[in-house]
């Protein structure tokens, strides 16, 4: 009943110093940690708007540099033109040889070429008549006397008077002009004029020289700009807000991924009014409605505000809500500028890219959530917790007084039955506590005699089981020294050699060694070993040292692990010097690792490319399905084209992951290198000659080598390709095969780019690659089958001079 009432307070006890605690504590931490989710959420968001809003208006900025730059390079093009003499066949070759690329798509295919800088090249005399004109690449007949603005392509074009009024070497430019394009226009057509008086070496004016900058070249810097995660598209996304555009300094659009808001003149010569809250329905419809972004207020104020802080030549960004009803974040930038017609303002215009509100904060509500997420789990967590903690606490606390009550009991039955005379009664008690060691000491008064004369016959033992120990101590040092893998070396206090044994003559290659000699003479052969051990000869005998040194012998690289012990703990007239050859154990480290790496990335590789295969293939046919259905709408037909062929490259990139993933049984048997070599040249010959690539081989008859044939010429498809993919421009590969005494060794040279050398090391592991687009399988496959023959890869680079892949495979 007594033992029943002490359990019973001692596990009250334990229940209320510990559970209610823990449960304040717990609400108290959930309370705080709901604080501080609200704060860190709210400071994240923040901080992740304002990093995508720097960005945003960093990108604007840049383009606008890029815009005025480009300017800047128009007017060197007009002052070398006017140096020449306007003969046909210089003004022919300076519009040949003036182009830049345009990226386009035609039948939902992306494709660049190139387009030339101007749509025209003009040399007009002093009376106004036009001398030699350009248009589109031909020499045109129709000339013209544009001193009459009517008489221009445009009906009324100043650039010829107004150049006529500048100085030698001065520029005039235009605003972007051209004929107003509707909606059901292709695109808009215009020039930007850049003309300057050309005067002879007496002064006299001999004419005036005029560029005509294709406006498809302004259109270039906007059309491929989006804020989404891809940043560049062939076609701008105006449905989503994610577009570029730019505008002129008196706020008219010029360059618009709707070519019908762009400034222009009626045919005859009339400037279009621009978009108003007053405008025609019919010119709404029609699309003759040119924006003007500070007559635009009534779509939303701050295009206005945009265009005049522009005029101030101030960046920023702005809240809009285009025509089409995107609200949008739009970043603005000057284009600075100050020729011509823009002298007076001192910019070209302004650059806005747009990000769609959703998808500008979209990094913010992502992190928002994780922030939810992980203190809606810790809390969760916490709950089970504590609701484990209880049932932990009832659990300890029960056995705990069981533990302290139940020894009382049986030490008091103990004492009993000694009181009776049976001193053989022992107490079972498997506590380490202070009644465990009362029940301890109570068991030992019983055997502590007994235990007595046993400890004394196993002492009589233990000497004559020491005294043979010693000897077979003895004779067994000596067996290990001369035995042992370690090399060993032996200083007296002077730190001169007083023995070595067989494994350091062995490590070192010594035929014989001098005892007497100072250990840095000992060493003179090798200078790393005495770099490495020179500073701690001055230490005390007693001090131990061990490093890892890397010695260079005979050409190879080897990683001996040294050792300073005392020859004993007493003595101070001498010490030990440990070597140890690792070069084995660290190199198969090193690939026992990255087979490890490989092994992991390979199921995880495989794993991943299965699972994803199959949803592909559902999708790919099920679009399939829905292109051949769209047949009367062909601008979704071509959506759905272009995703079959992202899907096509996904399912690419899977072989290849399978590929890397699965080891596929070879087929070894006698293969003729030179015949493998000599297949992949005949594959590869024409993507040279296309490439601009002279192919270069060197090899005659060789002897065969034990491969599978199809795996080998995977291996080298893949170190040629990668050398054709390195020299863009052009260049020199050559391809040698030689043979040694029990190799043949496979030579792909290339002079491309070249590979850093900090990023050698890291070319063959799985999913490093420096090209764009690439996977970073091709060289992990390579390196994996050169290896499955038992051969070796080794690779040689220099920047800007080129790179070789030597492969050694060894003879049938």
């Amino acid at each position: 009943m007594i033992r029943h009432k002490l359990q019973q307070k001692i596990l009250t006890v334990i229940i209320v110093l510990t559970i209610i605690p823990l449960v304040i504590i717990t609400g108290y931490s959930i309370n705080n940690l709901n604080q501080v989710e609200k704060y860190l959420r709210a400071n994240a968001s923040n901080a992740l708007d304002k990093q995508a809003t720097d960005s945003l208006v960093l990108r604007t900025r840049g383009v606008a540099a890029e815009v005025a730059s480009f300017l800047k390079n128009v007017e060197s093009d007009l002052k070398t033109l006017a140096m020449l003499k306007p003969d046909k066949g210089y003004y022919k070759s300076f519009y040949q040889t003036h182009k830049k690329q345009i990226w386009s798509v035609k039948n939902g295919t992306d494709y660049i070429y190139d387009l030339p800088l101007y749509k025209e090249i003009t040399f007009v005399l002093p009376t106004g008549q036009e001398f030699l004109r350009i248009l589109d690449g031909e020499f045109t007949g129709e000339l013209r006397d544009v001193s009459d603005p009517k008489n221009t392509t445009y009906k009324n074009e100043e650039y010829f008077n107004k150049a006529l009024a500048l100085k030698k070497g001065e520029v005039y430019v235009s605003r972007v002009t051209g004929f107003h394009a509707l909606k059901n226009a292709k695109e808009f057509n215009g020039v930007i004029r850049f003309s300057m008086p050309v005067h002879a070496d007496d002064g006299s004016l001999r004419g005036v020289c005029v560029l005509s900058l294709d406006h498809k070249h302004l259109m270039e810097f906007i059309s491929h700009i989006t804020s989404a995660e891809e940043s560049f598209v062939a076609l701008p996304r105006y449905a989503e807000g994610n577009y570029a555009f730019m505008f002129d300094d008196e706020g008219w659009i010029i360059a618009h991924p709707k070519h019908w808001d762009i400034r222009g003149y009626d045919k005859d010569g009339k400037l279009v009014p621009a978009y108003t809250v007053d405008s025609q329905a019919e010119d709404i419809e029609t699309g003759r409605i040119p924006y003007n972004l500070k007559k635009a207020g009534f779509i939303h104020k701050n295009y206005q505000v945009a265009a005049e802080s522009v005029s101030a030549k101030e960046y920023g960004v702005v809240d809009v809500t285009n025509v089409g009803g995107s609200k949008k974040i739009m970043a603005y930038a000057p284009i600075i500028y100050n020729s011509g017609e823009y002298e007076a303002t001192g910019i070209f215009g302004g650059v806005t890219i747009g990000a769609q509100v959703k998808q500008f904060h979209k990094p913010a509500i992502a992190i928002s959530d994780v922030i939810k997420n992980g203190v809606s789990g810790f809390v969760l967590r916490s709950f089970f917790f504590v609701l484990l903690s209880v049932i932990a606490v009832i659990y300890v606390g029960y056995r705990l007084s069981r533990g302290i009550t139940k020894p009382l009991i049986s030490l008091t039955d103990g004492t009993k039955e000694m009181a009776k005379g049976n001193f053989q009664a022992l107490v079972s008690v498997a506590s380490d506590d202070e009644v465990g060691q009362l029940a301890s000491s109570f068991n030992k008064m019983a055997k502590e005699l007994e235990q007595r004369r046993d400890n004394l016959e196993k002492t009589i033992d233990k000497l004559n089981q020491s005294k043979d120990e010693i000897t077979k101590e003895r004779n067994f040092k000596t067996v290990l020294f001369e035995n042992i893998e370690t090399g060993i070396l032996t200083l007296d206090a002077e730190n001169r050699v007083t023995s070595i044994n067989e494994p350091l003559k062995k490590i070192l290659g010594l035929d014989g060694a001098d005892m007497g000699i100072d250990i840095l003479d000992f060493f003179a052969l090798c200078p790393d070993v005495v770099s490495a051990v020179a500073p701690h000869l001055k230490d005390d005998v007693k001090t131990k040292w061990n490093d890892y040194v890397k010695v260079m012998k005979d050409g190879r690289e080897l990683t001996f692990r040294l050792a300073f012990l005392p020859l004993g703990e007493d003595r101070a007239d001498g010490r030990i010097l440990t070597i140890e050859d690792l070069t084995e154990r660290v190199n198969m480290r090193d690939q026992m690792e990255r087979m490890r790496r490989l092994a992991s990335m390979g199921r995880l590789s495989a794993g991943l490319a299965h699972e994803i295969r199959n949803p592909l293939t559902g999708i790919s046919i099920m679009l399939d399905d829905l292109h051949d259905r769209l047949i009367e709408s062909p601008d979704d037909q071509s959506l759905i084209q272009r995703s079959l062929l992202e899907m096509e490259r996904l399912e690419n990139l899977i072989n290849e992951l399978l590929d890397f993933a699965v080891v596929k049984e070879s087929k070894m048997q006698s293969v003729n290198i030179e015949k493998v070599i000599s297949d992949i040249i005949i594959l590869m010959n024409k993507q040279c000659e296309r490439a601009g690539i002279k192919l270069v081989t060197n090899f005659t008859s060789l002897p065969s080598v034990r491969a599978d044939d199809s795996k080998l010429k995977q291996a080298f498809i893949n170190l040629i390709a990668n050398a054709i993919d390195s020299m863009k421009g052009g260049g020199r590969l050559t391809i040698s095969i030689t043979e040694n005494e029990s190799s043949v060794v496979v030579t792909v040279s290339d002079t491309g780019m070249g590979i850093e050398q900090d990023k050698l090391p890291l070319i063959f592991e799985p999913f490093y690659t420096m090209k764009k687009g690439g996977a970073g399988l091709g060289l992990s496959i390579t390196h994996n089958i050169i290896s499955e023959h038992e051969g070796a890869i080794t690779v040689d680079s220099e920047l800007g001079v080129g790179t070789s892949f030597i492969v050694t495979l060894p003879k049938s």
